[in-house]
C-alpha cells in the first residue's frame, strides 16, 4: 500500500494509445510552428489575464515546474488569484498577467507552493474539506479512485492548509467531496456550497473563490453558477481553456473564469503551446457563460 510520489509512476498507469502518441508529436510540432511564425515572445507579451491551474507537483515534476515558471517570468507579471479576478472584473489589463491555482488539495501541492514562492508568486488552492486530513490508506484510495479518477496520493491536512494561508496563498472551495455538479440536484448543490463556505470561513477565515470539479462546461450549469454567487462567493472558475482580455468591465455574477491546466510532467513545449495559443486567440475569448472560445 503505497502512495504515488512520482509523475513517472502516475503516467505509467495511464492507458497508452496511438492517439496519445500522435497528440504528443502534434503538440511539439505546433509549438515549433508558433515560435517560427510569430516570434519567440512577442505573442506572449500581449496584455491579458491568463489563469493557470494544476492538480499535482510530484517529486519528479519539481524541476520542470521551476523551469516553466522561469520561462513564464520572462514575459509575464505574476499576480494573486484575487488580483487577477479584480483586473478581469474592472477591465484592467496593462500587462500580460498570470495567476495560479490548484485543485483537489493533494499534499504534493506543497511542492508547488515552495517553487511559486521563489518567484514571488502565490496560488489559490481549491480544496475539498472531506478529503483534508484523510490518513487511512483505504479512505484515500477510495476517494482518489471514485472522485478524482486518480491513483492514491496523500492529501493536505488542516495544518498544511493553514500554513499555506499564512505564507500568503489563498484557499478556495471545490465542493465538500468533489461532486459532479451537473449530476447533483440543485438543492443538494446549494447545501454543499453553504457547508463548504462555512468550513472555510471557520478554518481559514475567508471563502472568496469557488471552482467546480471536473471543470468542463457540461459539468456545470447557469443555474448552478447563480447559486455560487448567492452563497457569497466572489468568483466561479471552470477548467476550460482560454484567457481574459479585460476589454470591458464585467459583472461578478456573469463572470466564469477560464483556466488552463498545466502538467509539469509534460514537455515544456506542450504547456507553452497552449499558453501561446490562448494569447493568439484572445480576441475570441468571452467572459460570460455559456459562450465557448474557439478551440
Amino acid at each position: 500500500m503505497q502512495y504515488t510520489k512520482q509523475y513517472s509512476e502516475f503516467s505509467a498507469l495511464q492507458p497508452k494509445s496511438l492517439r496519445s502518441s500522435l497528440r504528443s508529436a502534434a503538440l511539439s510540432a505546433l509549438h515549433l510552428k508558433e515560435r517560427l511564425l510569430r516570434g519567440s515572445n512577442a505573442t506572449l507579451r500581449v496584455p491579458r489575464v491568463q489563469l493557470l491551474f494544476l492538480h499535482h507537483i510530484f517529486e519528479d515534476e519539481m524541476e520542470p515546474f521551476d523551469r516553466l515558471l522561469r520561462e513564464l517570468a520572462k514575459t509575464h507579471v505574476f499576480v494573486s488569484h484575487s488580483e487577477a479576478v479584480r483586473r478581469i472584473l474592472v477591465g484592467e489589463n496593462a500587462e500580460p498577467y498570470i495567476s495560479f491555482s490548484s485543485d483537489d488539495g493533494l499534499k504534493n501541492n506543497l511542492h508547488a507552493a515552495e517553487i511559486l514562492e521563489r518567484y514571488g508568486a502565490t496560488a489559490c488552492f481549491y480544496i475539498n474539506p472531506n478529503s483534508i486530513g484523510l490518513s487511512k490508506y483505504e479512505q484515500v484510495e477510495s476517494f482518489c479512485r471514485t472522485r478524482l479518477e486518480f491513483p492514491p496520493a496523500e492529501f493536505l491536512d488542516w495544518n498544511d492548509v493553514e500554513g499555506l494561508q499564512a505564507r500568503g496563498h489563498e484557499i478556495g472551495a471545490h465542493t465538500m467531496g468533489h461532486i459532479n455538479v451537473a449530476e447533483t440536484p440543485i438543492r443538494e448543490f446549494r447545501e454543499d456550497l453553504e457547508r463548504s463556505r462555512e468550513v472555510l470561513l471557520s478554518r481559514c477565515g475567508a471563502a472568496r473563490h469557488f471552482a467546480y470539479p471536473y471543470g468542463r462546461f457540461f459539468h456545470f450549469s447557469k443555474e448552478a453558477m447563480a447559486e455560487v454567487f448567492e452563497a457569497g462567493f466572489d468568483s466561479c472558475a471552470s477548467a476550460e481553456r482560454g484567457c481574459h482580455t479585460c476589454a470591458r468591465p464585467v459583472e461578478k455574477d456573469q463572470l466564469l473564469l477560464r483556466r488552463d491546466q498545466i502538467v509539469a510532467g509534460w514537455p515544456l513545449a506542450h504547456n507553452m503551446y497552449f499558453i501561446r495559443r490562448n494569447a493568439r486567440l484572445r480576441h475570441l475569448a468571452s467572459d460570460e457563460w455559456p459562450r465557448v472560445i474557439g478551440r
